[in-house]
């Protein structure tokens, strides 16, 4: 029984433990370089999440100017209902009879805002007729915006059209 010959076999054994320390180290180094790569792409995401974030709140303060503007322009502009200034702007054009409905859509909150909705359907309409339509609504002082526009040309008479409309307004919450 040989017992432990120290030139023998501590060689080898440095040789093992050298081999494992160094493989070890560039295990860790390469983890290291991983980690410092994801931490490096959530820094760049953030950054860019963070412009996004800026030009948000930007356009925000713009429409927040522009909403208020508007309000000084108009602080006591009559408000009619949808309904009716939808049968009047209808009747403007001598279109009423091809009115097929007029119906109130579910009210939105948005913070301190209230959208109103009515949608519109109407039949037979010529294309003059529906132009008009579409610039009383967008050119009334009640500041009424075309939020959904269909339109298709009828089977029987192709210079007639039929459109179904949706139009909204925006007003504070009291």
């Amino acid at each position: 029984m040989g017992g432990f010959n120290q030139e023998k076999h501590l060689k080898p054994l440095l040789a093992v433990i050298l081999a494992v320390l160094l493989l070890g180290g560039v295990l860790l180094y390469s983890s290291y370089q991983q980690n410092l790569q994801r931490l490096d792409r959530k820094i760049t995401a953030a950054r860019k999440e963070r412009v996004q974030l800026k030009k948000s709140l930007q356009e925000y303060r713009q429409l927040e100017n522009r909403l208020r503007r508007i309000k000084q322009k108009n602080p006591n502009a009559p408000r009619t209902n949808l309904i009716s200034t939808v049968e009047n702007a209808s009747q403007q054009i001598s279109a009423r009879s091809q009115l097929i409905y007029v119906r109130p859509q579910p009210d939105k909150i948005r913070d301190d805002l209230v959208e109103e909705g009515v949608e519109i359907k109407l039949e037979k309409l010529k294309l003059h007729q529906l132009v008009e339509l579409l610039y009383q609504f967008e050119n009334n002082n009640q500041h009424i915006k075309v939020s959904q526009l269909r339109i298709r040309t009828r089977f029987d008479n192709p210079q007639q059209l039929d459109t179904s409309i949706i139009l909204s307004r925006f007003n504070e919450e009291h």
